[in-house]
């Protein structure tokens, strides 16, 4: 089975994951919310799901918009496993 690669984008509050999602969509990237996976530690539930392709271009809007991100990691799922690794702070 292939691995499966994306980014996850925590951020501070439940507002600021649902105006970077819409700013993200309508700039044509492809960001979701998701839940933050529990293996991590943020200061709110929720966190953004990104394409790797898409990871400059995301923190770029958001930064250029004012929105705060605590840090980024890349996740790989392996089956029923999922690892994280951190990228980046903001």
């Amino acid at each position: 089975m292939a691995a499966s690669v994306y980014g996850v984008a925590l951020v501070p509050s439940t507002k600021q994951a649902m105006e970077g999602e819409k700013l993200a969509k309508a700039a044509g990237l492809a960001v979701r919310i998701i839940p933050t996976p529990g293996k991590l530690d943020a200061s709110c539930g929720f966190s953004l799901r990104y394409e790797l392709v898409d990871e400059a271009a995301l923190t770029a809007l958001l930064d250029e918009e004012g929105l705060a991100w605590v840090a980024l990691y890349h996740a790989c799922r392996q089956g029923l496993t999922v690892t994280y690794t951190k990228i980046r702070e903001g």
